[in-house]
C-alpha cells in the first residue's frame, strides 16, 4: 500500500505568529493534532502538535494568549514522497520519534499529512481482511464444503 492511499490531504496551516490559543482553535475546529507552520509567504517551517503545546508552554503555566506558535513549534518537517510505500513512512516514524510527516507529490509540493493514526488505520483493515478470510476457512472446513478445484 502506498502512502498517497491513506494520507490525510490537504494541510492546516498557521502563520508562526499566531498565538498557541489561535492554534488549538484551529485544531478543535478542523479535527486535527497538528498544524504546520507557515511563514509570511505561505512557507512551510514546520509543525506545531496539540502535544508540543502542552508539554512546552502550558506544562509550565504558559497562557495560550501570551506565547506564539513559533515559540513550541518543532523546526522543519520530514517528508515523505506519496508514492512511497507505508512500510517507508512508518520506518521514517520510527527512525525520528515522530507520529507525523508532510506527504508530497511532483517537485517537492507539499500534498497533505501522513498520521501514525492513518497508517494504523489503514493495517487495521488489512488484518481484519485477513482475518475474515481464516474465518471463512475454518467454518467451510467445519461444514465439510469443499471448493471446486481452480481451472486455468
Amino acid at each position: 500500500m502506498k502512502v498517497r492511499d491513506v494520507y490525510t490531504q490537504g494541510t492546516v496551516h498557521i502563520p508562526q505568529r499566531c498565538n498557541l490559543q489561535e492554534a488549538a482553535r484551529q485544531m478543535r475546529e478542523q479535527h486535527v493534532g497538528a498544524l504546520v507552520v507557515t511563514d509570511g509567504d505561505g512557507t512551510p517551517l514546520g509543525i506545531v502538535t496539540d502535544r508540543d503545546m502542552v508539554l512546552r508552554a502550558f506544562a509550565d503555566g504558559a497562557a495560550p494568549r501570551d506565547l506564539h506558535v513559533a515559540d513550541v513549534m518543532s523546526h522543519g518537517t520530514l517528508s515523505i514522497d506519496q508514492d512511497a510505500d507505508i512500510d517507508e513512512a512508518m520506518q521514517a516514524m520510527s527512525s525520528h520519534g515522530v507520529r507525523r510527516l508532510a506527504v508530497t507529490g511532483d517537485g517537492g509540493r507539499l500534498l497533505g499529512i501522513v498520521a501514525l493514526d492513518d497508517l494504523i488505520e489503514a493495517e487495521s483493515r488489512d488484518f481484519a481482511l485477513l482475518s475474515g478470510i481464516l474465518r471463512r476457512e475454518r467454518q467451510r472446513e467445519r461444514s465439510g464444503s469443499v471448493e471446486s478445484p481452480l481451472h486455468p
